[in-house]
């Protein structure tokens, strides 16, 4: 039940391999075929250049986000104060040469249509992060300012995205409204207002600032710079849009962080390709990270941290090998709730794909846990009222409070995540593994695996067809054993997941954004092989079996 794995796997591109700035220049304003309909998913719209995503679909998007503001105040979830006057978007962006130009579009059309716009000062990348700051930060001054990132995540340099983040500076779960507004303007681009580039930048409309610095030197207040500073650390951006970040952390508090691979890499040449033969940015994938393989050991630190293309997510390695995401979520977990005395209703947020291991915790600690559907947008209410010690995804995402409890960011943060891993390590003496081991020692062992299996098109579409059907799903499990097992939950919406007895449990998810289906399966205190039995079970039992 293993994925295939491709022969280009691990290994760099060759110069025939990469994307060509003018190649995707020609897609980003001459898309071929059809235009594919706007459709916002777990984190924005997202599509390859020249297909799903061109200057139309951006001129679109901001069109709709304008009239949405201009009519409500706000493009995100409705305004908890009085309605006031809209305040300036603050406009982030990661490395690939689409983002470069979808920038430009985005920000003309919000100033074609009056409304300010900020960007980071030199034209270079904002992460995703550093937009939600960015965003609490200036409204906890009464600016009432929310924000956009052009960025496809860890997706390919080919894939291209937009995503919108609400005056709560969180993703934008408001966006039913966006696809038909901007649907509509696909087939009427000749509605949308939009001023020249230059021109809105001297009218003040288009406006360069600073926001790495803010983000910076607000870091001292979320993790213990001092202890960091004390050991010697590496880490990359992998060529995306956290370039330029340690740098400035190493200069602001004296921090031992060598960067590796730091300059932006918008054609991926520089990173190894991914199980599947792209070039994938996911820093918890083993051949992604075989980019700095043996830093480690040549540079003799315990940890090299790596990001994604926006920063959002974290990875690394450490003398263990490569960090495991739901063992990074286990190990912060016990260490916030044992370390910084937060308070007690403060419990774990987890995704639905995530280890329970972190509900054994949770127990251990008598604090609450929350699962919600895979997306960081289900996150932000209880991130907002302080619900949480860490809201976490098993693919590499998570944002903690602040080191006094109150809110930080409510995306995921992987630069802070990362620096966080340095405090734990400097702080315990013990590398991410070890302290994991411990935990398993004391919890018991939790056997975990995520498939991602490319997938025809019938199977996925059986697959998101079930997951819209609760009562199919039910129906075709009722009074089932699966692998000898009793059922105990069935929890379905954004996949579905059958949570059987003795520790046992599977879940089947359809990619939004690629034709891959995703299959997790978690054993305690055992093999894989009765998770394994029950998955192909399920898959039975659902006819998710293609033939």
């Amino acid at each position: 039940m293993g994925k295939s794995i491709h022969p280009l796997a691990g290994k760099r591109p060759e110069p025939s391999h990469l994307k060509k700035k003018e190649d995707m220049e020609k897609l980003y304003f001459h898309p071929e075929g059809e235009l594919i309909p706007v459709k916002n998913g777990t984190s924005g719209h997202r599509g390859k250049t020249g297909n799903g995503f061109s200057e139309n679909h951006v001129a679109a998007i901001t069109q709709a986000l304008a009239d949405i503001r201009g009519e409500r105040g706000t493009f995100g979830p409705d305004l908890t104060s009085e309605k006031n006057v809209a305040g300036p978007v603050i406009m982030g962006k990661d490395v690939r040469f689409t983002s470069d130009l979808a920038q430009r579009t985005a920000a003309e059309v919000f100033a074609g249509n009056g409304m300010t716009v900020i960007i980071q000062k030199g034209d270079r990348s904002t992460p995703t992060p550093v937009v939600s700051h960015q965003i609490i930060s200036r409204n906890a001054k009464g600016e009432n300012v929310e924000g956009v990132a052009i960025t496809a995540s860890h997706n390919p340099p080919e894939d291209a995205g937009y995503k919108s983040n609400g005056c709560d500076g969180g993703p934008n779960t408001r966006t039913k409204p966006i696809d038909e507004s901007a649907n509509r303007y696909l087939k009427n681009s000749d509605e949308i207002k939009r001023i020249d580039f230059d021109i809105a930048m001297e009218q003040g409309l288009i406006k360069e600032v600073d926001m790495l610095t803010p983000y910076v030197d607000d870091l001292a207040n979320v993790v213990m710079m001092d202890i960091v500073k004390g050991m010697r650390f590496a880490a990359t951006p992998l060529g995306g849009s956290a370039n330029g970040y340690y740098e400035a952390i190493n200069s602001k508090y004296e921090t031992q962080i060598e960067v590796l691979l730091p300059d932006p890499d918008p054609a991926s040449a520089m990173k190894t390709f991914d199980w599947d033969g792209k070039l994938r940015g996911d820093p918890s994938s083993k051949y992604v990270m075989m980019a700095v393989q043996g830093f480690l050991q040549k540079l003799g630190v315990s940890f090299v941290g790596a990001n994604d293309n926006d920063a959002d997510r974290f990875g690394g390695e450490d003398l263990t090998g490569i960090l495991n995401p739901n063992h990074v979520l286990c190990v912060v977990f016990d260490y916030l709730a044992k370390n910084r005395g937060f308070d007690q209703k403060m419990g774990i947020g987890r995704s639905i794909g995530t280890t329970h291991m972190l509900d054994l915790i949770a127990a251990d600690y008598s604090r609450p846990v929350k699962e919600v559907d895979v997306g960081f947008k289900w996150y932000v209410e209880g991130l907002k009222n302080g619900e949480y010690v860490i809201a976490g995804e098993e693919s590499s995402g998570m944002s903690f409070p602040r080191l006094d409890g109150s809110l930080w960011v409510t995306e995921k943060d992987g630069i802070a995540a990362l620096l966080l891993i340095m405090e734990i390590i400097a702080h315990t003496g013990k590398d991410i593994g070890t302290l994991y081991a411990e935990l398993e020692s004391k919890y018991g062992i939790h056997q975990y695996e995520r498939i991602d299996a490319e997938a025809t098109a019938s199977k996925k579409a059986r697959l998101m067809t079930l997951s819209a059907n609760p009562d199919e799903v039910k129906s075709l499990l009722h009074g089932k054993k699966i692998a000898g097992l009793s059922i105990e939950r069935l929890a379905i919406g954004d996949g579905i997941k059958v949570v059987l007895e003795k520790g046992v449990w599977v879940l089947k998810r359809a990619s939004g954004t690629e034709d891959i289906i995703k299959d997790y399966r978690e054993e305690r205190d055992g093999g894989m092989e009765t998770a394994r039995k029950a998955s192909e079970e399920i898959d039975h039992y659902l006819k998710l079996v293609d033939g």
